[in-house]
């Protein structure tokens, strides 16, 4: 990605003002935000899985007409036969020479695809011989049901088709949908800071994730602290903030024990939350404390926070609003404030599908690692990060792993008893591996200025 510049694959279609009609501007727009995960991952989506998620890629697809939005959705599409990392353009370039009539991604789970199609057809003139004309066609074929139905791939799908466009223009905007690749391929993803407020605003994911918080929000507790490293960790991180400092709990929910934590220590407390459920128990029990019925994304503070936190909020979002939401965090601290992020790595083997059910409900977000997490603060020069914790203490990550290799170990002797006596494979000894199990961890990072 470019220093200062997003790169966006876009397409226009502009009507010139007449006489009787005023201009009209259609756009297509098309934003790659990262690969799905990494080649050691599944990318898991609808009914099925690809066994490597750095072949998967998170877009933004919208459609708009005078500027106002018309049609938007998240997705992602795979590609996985041939290195869409590199040699694209001279597939491209091929296109271009007639060389071939198709240029385009998508090729796997889900279906998912972007392609360029050159259309011939033969037609007899006046004097009855014939004559070709050429006409070419910009296609986005999404897959809703597997992203938003856990449908088999390809059972539900929404087209967008540009029909008859200048091949110039979907020449360029194939070349920028290459470059956003390529970036993606590299770990870079679009700088959200580039974007105007309200960018990527998407109404289904907000509300969807507010209806599940706002129906488990009566029973919903979280005991943090009761959890001896991560208490540590809060702990430290406040000691290094200025005493009777002011602090942001961003998607604080109903306020405990986070809110209650920063008050007992001294601190002046502010906290946002998408819930207004959430918010009403905060309220009750932090009568003298501010609230914002906001997402992380929607937060607009700037320059008002010595500290910024997050507990099992930030770092569940999908890929899109994650950036979004390190942004306006950066933006909410201080110079020089410290960012404090605690969450799990629910699955440390796959990523993928944004829409399961969490707590019992539907919700739509991700999971992030360590690595994952601490990359995104830095890329962009927004945060610094400061320190890494994983949150399990040893005996108990001992005797998960212990668990988890007798389990297997009893899963695959099953197996391999249910085999028919000519069958011969090898057994698998366990207790030799080491499982990727998830974890809990924390992030600690100081904002830095641009």
């Amino acid at each position: 990605m470019r220093k200062g510049q997003n790169q966006v694959a876009k397409i226009e279609i502009i009507k010139e003002s007449t006489e009787h009609t005023p201009l009209s501007v259609e756009a297509l727009e098309v934003i790659v935000w990262g690969a799905g995960g990494t080649s050691g991952q599944q990318f898991v989506i609808g009914s099925g899985s690809n066994f490597n998620a750095s072949t998967n890629f998170w877009l933004e697809i919208r459609y708009s007409v005078q500027g106002l939005p018309v049609y938007y959705t998240r997705n992602a599409f795979s590609h996985a036969w041939g290195d869409i990392c590199q040699g694209q353009l001279e597939r491209l370039e091929n296109f271009e020479r007639d060389e071939t009539q198709h240029f385009g991604f998508g090729d796997m789970l889900p279906e998912t695809s972007l392609s360029l199609l050159r259309e011939k057809h033969t037609y007899p003139d006046e004097n009855d011989e014939e004559q070709t004309s050429v006409s070419y066609t910009l296609d986005i074929s999404v897959d809703i049901g597997a992203v938003f139905g856990h449908s088999s791939p390809g059972m539900r799908m929404l087209d967008l088709r540009l029909v008859s466009i200048e091949l110039e223009d979907g020449l360029r905007f194939m070349r920028e949908l290459i470059l956003e690749l390529e970036a993606a391929c590299q770990d870079c993803h679009p700088d959200p800071g580039q974007f105007p407020p309200g960018f990527s605003d998407w109404p289904f994911a907000r509300e969807l994730n507010r209806r599940a918080y706002d129906q488990v929000s009566v029973d919903y507790q979280e005991n943090y602290f009761a959890k001896p490293l991560l208490n540590e960790a809060f702990d430290g991180w406040l000691a290094q903030l200025p005493p009777g400092g002011q602090v942001l709990d961003a998607g604080c929910g109903h306020g405990d024990p986070v809110i209650g934590r920063l008050l007992e220590r001294g601190f002046r407390a502010t906290g946002s939350d998408l819930s207004p459920a959430m918010l009403m128990r905060a309220r009750q029990q932090f009568p003298t404390v501010e609230f914002w019925e906001r997402a992380i994304t929607e937060i607009d503070a700037e320059a008002a926070f010595e500290g910024a936190c997050s507990f099992s909020s930030m770092l569940y979002v999908d890929q899109v609003d994650f950036f979004h939401g390190l942004y306006r965090l950066h933006q909410a601290l201080k110079p020089g404030g410290l960012l404090f992020l605690y969450g799990y790595n629910l699955h440390p083997n796959w990523r993928g599908e944004p829409y399961r059910v969490t707590l019992g409900q539907w919700m739509w977000g991700s999971t992030r690692g360590i690595t994952e997490t601490s990359r995104a603060l830095q890329q962009h020069g927004y945060f610094k990060v400061l320190q890494t914790l994983g949150t399990t203490p040893e005996a108990v990550l001992q005797e998960k792993t212990a668990q988890w290799r007798l389990e297997k170990q009893k899963e695959h002797d099953e197996w391999l008893q249910s085999l028919p006596p000519t069958a011969h494979y090898p057994r698998t000894d366990y207790s030799t591996i080491t499982p990727k199990l998830p974890y809990p961890y924390v992030v600690i990072a100081q904002k830095q200025t641009k």
